[in-house]
């Protein structure tokens, strides 16, 4: 694969952060997501240093729903406000950039991760089992979610209520605020979304057909 330009670079991260979003709601309004789904992108939490973005999500088409998303998104501003994903990426932008102002936060959550990854590969575990939703789930709702504004996921109370849901929803958010890292890294501002709306529509079309 050619190297990606640095609009495509910033459009796999956003696609990245709202393909953890609709997966997050997916299990909020339906108590269940493909397991390929929530491995792929859990698994990006664990991709620290990656030479090149794509390295972040192993494979395009990890992102594929994101980038549909954020190409439909888009196109028509006024499903933003309508859309839950569209709603909790944008709340997830904004916590990462408050996220930086706070080294001993940050440093948590990276010790957090490796002890985790550690003992991933130690006991041969994958990204989406219960032992690790579960650690991941600690990190995030003791370091992110102190920060404001806090995240409301609604959905069924029935599949909310469920321990291994909410587990999952808070390690998929987490992996949000890992692809929200990503977009900053590679250059992403938001501004980017209203001035380069249509480039970033056709960096959405580009990268599909890369694979």
């Amino acid at each position: 694969m050619k190297d990606l330009s640095s609009l495509q670079d910033q459009t796999l991260a956003l696609g990245g952060v709202l393909q953890a979003c609709r997966t997050v709601h997916e299990i909020a309004q339906l108590g269940m997501t493909s397991n390929d789904q929530l491995v792929s992108a859990i698994d990006t939490i664990f991709v620290i240093n990656p030479r090149e973005s794509i390295e972040v999500y192993g494979e395009i088409k990890n992102v594929y729903q994101g980038l549909d998303l954020l190409s439909a998104l888009l196109e028509d501003w006024s499903a933003v406000p309508k859309s839950a994903p569209a709603r909790t990426a944008a709340t997830i932008l904004l916590l990462e950039r408050r996220l930086q102002r706070s080294a001993l936060m940050i440093n948590e959550i990276r010790e957090g991760i490796a002890s985790i990854a550690d003992e991933r590969e130690r006991l041969s575990l994958t990204a989406g089992s219960p032992e690790i939703t579960r650690q991941l789930s600690m990190i995030y709702k003791k370091t992110i979610s102190q920060i404001s504004p806090k995240i409301i996921i609604k959905g069924q109370p029935k599949n909310l209520s469920i321990g291994v849901n909410t587990e999952r929803i808070r390690s998929l958010l987490l992996a949000g605020v890992r692809s929200a890292v990503l977009w900053r890294q590679v250059g992403g501002v938001a501004l980017d979304l209203l001035f380069n709306r249509e480039k970033i529509i056709r960096c959405c079309e580009e990268l599909k057909k890369l694979e």
